[in-house]
């Protein structure tokens, strides 16, 4: 299976050949004297200033763990670093108004922030950069489709001024990014029942798994179901978002939640998403409301956030979830309390053509700018340009070669030390540097390095990883549906498997720009009410009046000018599209 996966990563990489922050951005320079550990002469060395997604293993300020070191040593470039969370928007758009940005940095909402940026010549525009420095880019198939893609969907004026990173695929395709996660233990219990839908029978069979494990291992109250919705706009509401998204094969293109397109066709949606009472909106959203009527949703859902939930869901309260990310902690918690029985496992596709299983991010999946005030925005690019080896990217991930990984007739393999070590362990990714920078390098966690035939990140798509990840509920699982492996269950029932994360809309034109703030905000705040309906009845009647209420939005020109707009920028993408199309 491993060998047929990674055969279709590649396939797909060389297809696209055709084709928190700092108050301050002066970067300091301190020449160094003497030799590096291989004895040459070491390089001048400057502080960049960089404001990027980060582990919270070190405080802000300039990083010491082995990675930032080796950068050091090979770059003469210390990483000066603020971690950047959820809010990193507004306070980037402070930075543009009072022109203090660092010199290398994270930009959260690109359509909005570059061309506000370009507009005040508060960015360089990197062609010339790029050219110079940028040799890891401009030689690899999936850095040269990424620079076609910034300017053709970032740029305001087909110019380069940004670089994507964390490009490519996300997973190594035995585990979605989200999906129906269930306790596979409990199902198999209850005897496999029939699970063909996700509007009926997925919440028939949850209410029948509460009921054989109504609490968790410390006797507290479980639910089959929770969420974290007392977060703010754009993350509490994200299951709501995402659920259906990544089940059957869909994208919003959009924020509101108006305009999807199919990854099986490409075809952008008909409908408005926020009136089909058929659509991937109210279906979700009756979901949650049904799950409330029928006493599976955790009450608790609507005052807590995403760090209760994760606590929860990671201490067997929760017997679904859609966040695969918290999965490989979920079922180790189990096999640490001795319960290795236990565990939640993605269910395959249900009546769908498309499966999220692969998020190609070909634009990348973190876009970076650099200052027009940066002292050294050659070192910038270097350093953008270092991250961006599949070697690089390697270290990245995983720290140093000899630490937790060595090399073994040629290919990369991770310690069993290694592989038992949490992701989240502060103190591991500090002493090691592994797992600090997911976000801050060139290629996703799931990329093939072409030389070797193996992800890039070892920890957790490696041939040994992977094998460590199928726990019994896994195996019986496979014997269960008669598949061979976990990415064969997933893959092989639908046309399409993977999305190639390629559009990007922009801004709403400048009268609608308000009512389209406002549109979401009327959306998140009635969401939640909607899921607390106490009957279908009533939620009838509170859809058709959240419906009405969309008008005094201007909803229908708002879809009319994003559907427009995605259709035009589906013909201009069209050759991409084709190319990277799974055959």
């Amino acid at each position: 299976m491993k060998k047929k996966m990674i055969a279709g990563l590649a396939v797909t990489l060389a297809l696209t050949a055709v084709v928190g922050c700092s108050n301050g951005n002066e970067g300091n320079t301190t020449p160094s004297v003497g030799t590096n550990e291989s004895g040459g002469e070491k390089k001048e060395t400057v502080t960049l200033k960089i404001a990027a997604s980060i582990a919270a293993a070190e405080p802000n300020g300039v990083m010491q763990n082995p990675v930032a070191k080796q950068i050091e040593e090979e770059l003469g470039i210390k990483m000066d670093m603020t971690a950047v969370g959820a809010d990193f928007g507004e306070k980037l758009n402070a930075m543009i108004a009072s022109n203090d940005l660092p010199d290398l940095f994270w930009v959260p909402d690109p359509s909005k922030q570059i061309p506000m940026m370009v507009k005040a010549g508060q960015i360089l525009e990197l062609d010339d950069l790029l050219a110079e420095y940028g040799d890891n880019f401009t030689s690899d198939p999936s850095g040269q489709a990424m620079i076609e893609l910034q300017k053709k969907t970032v740029s305001p004026d087909g110019k380069l001024y940004t670089i994507g990173m964390l490009r490519g695929a996300t997973t190594g395709g035995t585990q979605p990014l989200g999906a129906n996660f269930i306790r596979w233990d409990l199902y198999k219990q209850l005897g496999y029942p029939k699970l063909e839908n996700f509007d009926t029978d997925l919440l028939n069979v949850l209410a029948e798994m509460q009921k054989l494990e109504p609490t968790n291992k410390d006797g507290q109250k479980a639910y089959a179901i929770g969420g974290w919705f007392a977060d703010g706009q754009g993350w509490g509401d994200w299951p709501i978002t995402y659920t259906l998204t990544f089940t059957e094969g869909k994208g919003y293109l959009t924020s509101d939640r108006t305009v999807y397109y199919d990854i099986a066709t490409n075809e952008i949606s008909p409908n408005n998403d926020l009136k089909d009472k058929n659509g991937m909106f109210w279906r979700t959203v009756k979901f949650y409301n049904k799950a409330n009527q029928m006493g599976i949703l955790d009450p608790e859902s609507f005052t807590q956030k995403s760090d209760k939930y994760e606590e929860k869901v990671k201490s067997g309260r929760y017997l679904y979830n859609v966040p695969g990310w918290l999965v490989t902690d979920i079922n180790n918690n189990f096999e640490k309390a001795d319960m290795p029985d236990k565990g939640m496992v993605a269910l395959p596709p249900m009546n769908t053509d498309g499966f999220m299983l692969i998020n190609n991010l070909a634009p990348g999946g973190r876009t970076f700018a650099i200052s027009k005030n940066a002292k050294h925005p050659e070192k910038a690019m270097e350093l953008l340009n270092w991250l961006s080896s599949y070697e690089n990217a390697r270290t990245v991930w995983n720290g140093l070669e000899g630490e937790n990984w060595t090399m073994e007739q040629g290919k990369p393999v991770p310690t069993d030390e290694y592989l038992q070590q949490s992701a989240s362990d502060l103190a591991f990714n500090k002493r090691t540097g592994a797992l600090m920078y997911h976000h801050f390098v060139g290629f996703g966690a799931g990329v093939v390095d072409p030389e070797t035939g193996v992800p890039v990140n070892l920890y957790e798509w490696s041939d040994k990883a992977v094998s460590r990840q199928l726990k019994p509920v896994h195996k019986d699982m496979l014997e269960h549906y008669n598949a061979d492996s976990l990415f064969d269950l997933y893959s092989s029932k639908v046309k399409v498997y993977q999305e190639n994360a390629l559009y990007r809309l922009g801004e709403l034109p400048d009268d609608l720009k308000t009512q389209g703030t406002n549109l979401q905000g009327y959306t998140f705040k009635n969401i939640f009410k909607l899921v607390l309906a106490k009957d279908d009845a009533e939620f009838a009647k509170m859809q058709d009046e959240f419906i009405a209420g969309l008008d005094d939005y201007k909803i229908d020109e708002i879809f009319a000018y994003w559907q427009a707009k995605a259709k035009e920028q589906q013909q201009e993408l069209a050759p991409i599209f084709d190319l990277l199309q799974q055959k």
